[in-house]
């Protein structure tokens, strides 16, 4: 249905450029739509064009005007694109598990980190963070964040994605897994997305040791929707204080009843700062009637982003 109700104002829309491109490769600077100003003219052009096809191009120019607005109208009451668990801007997670061979640590960080630059950079990838478990150093995550259904098939494609698995193939120690989980916070791709400077390819500015630390949830079913509102506005407060470069609150699409806090800290002692806030301590105090069993941590140390910076919410 959004798309048939998107369709009119479109091929209004591309109607009405038509008309302005073919009826008037003429320089007409007093359109006073923008749009129009950069089809007909170039501020610099020396071109000068005959009066009738100017005045055919400015009889364009309502019509244009129109269908923009048209467009703009329609585009904002259509429903948003929808995504397996939730829809609009909500990120599909998945967080991949990689056990690798001992002595191939060093090689796996290599492969994956040109894959997690080149990953950042794909349309439908708003992150591709690399860590390393503290304890085995075996053990690596990969935190993927998608924004369509869609894009992690079209990852799949990709060269970079070809080279990487190929070249890890052998370094395997086991299969990998994979988890599926569905964003609470950040709600927005713009919470999630890699700074435009990693999205663009730049190298990043040194490297700095990070405390990504995964907390894992399971709360007493019919709880879901409460803790998922008490672990948001905790961590829309966490996400504030200095030494919390991330905070973010997912759900697993299989279980809706277990959670999973990522917390990533600037330095070690940003841990122990945290919880000697008073929005923790509120949190803490509200969700402690919802667990289902203890909660659980696992420590991780920062391979992709390697800076601060880079690991930042724009939130």
């Amino acid at each position: 249905w959004s798309e048939r109700r998107m369709r009119l104002p479109l091929l209004l829309l591309l109607a009405s450029c038509c008309a302005l491109t073919a009826s008037s490769f003429s320089a007409a600077p007093h359109l006073a739509f923008a749009p129009a100003r950069g089809v007909l003219s170039h501020p610099a052009s020396s071109l000068r064009f005959p009066s009738s096809l100017a005045q055919r191009a400015a009889s364009s120019a309502p019509l244009l005007r129109e269908a923009h607005r048209s467009f703009r109208r329609t585009a904002r009451s259509c429903a948003p694109l929808t995504m397996s668990g939730g829809g609009g801007d909500k990120a599909l997670v998945v967080v991949v598990y990689v056990k690798v061979k001992p002595g191939t640590e060093e090689a796996f960080k290599a492969a994956s980190l040109l894959n997690a630059k080149a990953s950042v950079q794909e349309e439908g990838i708003a992150r591709f963070d690399v860590i390393q478990d503290e304890e085995d150093a075996t053990k690596f995550v990969l935190v993927e964040v998608y924004k369509s259904d869609a894009a992690p098939a079209a990852h799949k494609e990709t060269a970079h994605y070809a080279a990487w698995r190929d070249t890890v193939a052998d370094m395997m120690a086991e299969p990998r897994s994979a988890l599926k989980y569905d964003s609470i916070m950040p709600d927005s791709f713009a919470g999630w997305d890699v700074p435009s400077g990693l999205m663009k390819g730049s190298a990043e500015a040194g490297s700095e040791s990070l405390l990504c630390v995964h907390v894992f949830v399971s709360v007493s079913a019919g709880k879901e929707d409460e803790f998922a509102k008490h672990s948001e506005e905790n961590a829309r407060n966490s996400i504030q204080e200095k030494g919390v470069a991330r905070f973010d609150v997912m759900q697993r699409q299989d279980d809706k009843t277990k959670f999973c806090l990522v917390e990533v800290y600037s330095n070690p002692e940003a841990p122990a700062a945290h919880k000697e806030t008073a929005h923790y301590a509120a949190w803490r105090d509200a969700v402690a009637g919802m667990m289902a069993e203890p909660r659980s941590a696992k420590k991780y140390k920062n391979i992709f982003p390697s800076t601060d910076a880079n690991w930042r919410s724009s939130l």
